[in-house]
């Protein structure tokens, strides 16, 4: 290989490494504090009822860095579990809620 030929092959590495070093730039992470917080007034949204147990970070997703969060509610006489994966820039998107319970 020539020296012009190690010169381009150099360059498209450095190209190539520049790209994927951008794709990879970290976002900000919700806190799981403001997780909750957001997960809860949107469960209030929907079930209009009380909380009747504290809400949960049940697990992070690795790559896109959004929770998976639980709240439970009361509505009437009945308990409801609704579930929301909560985004980086903390805003709740609905996943299930459970069957209403005695």
């Amino acid at each position: 290989m020539n020296r012009k030929q190690y010169i381009h092959v150099c360059a498209a590495f450095i190209i190539v490494v520049g790209i994927f070093s951008l794709n990879t730039a970290k976002a900000a992470e919700c806190s799981d504090r403001n997780a909750i917080e957001a997960a809860m007034q949107a469960s209030g949204s929907i079930v209009g009822g009380d909380s009747f147990r504290k809400p949960r970070v049940l697990k992070r997703h690795h790559p896109s860095k959004r929770k998976e969060v639980a709240t439970y509610f009361r509505s009437g006489d009945l308990y409801y579990t609704l579930f929301w994966l909560v985004s980086d820039d903390c805003k709740a998107g609905f996943i299930k809620r459970t069957q209403g319970k005695y």
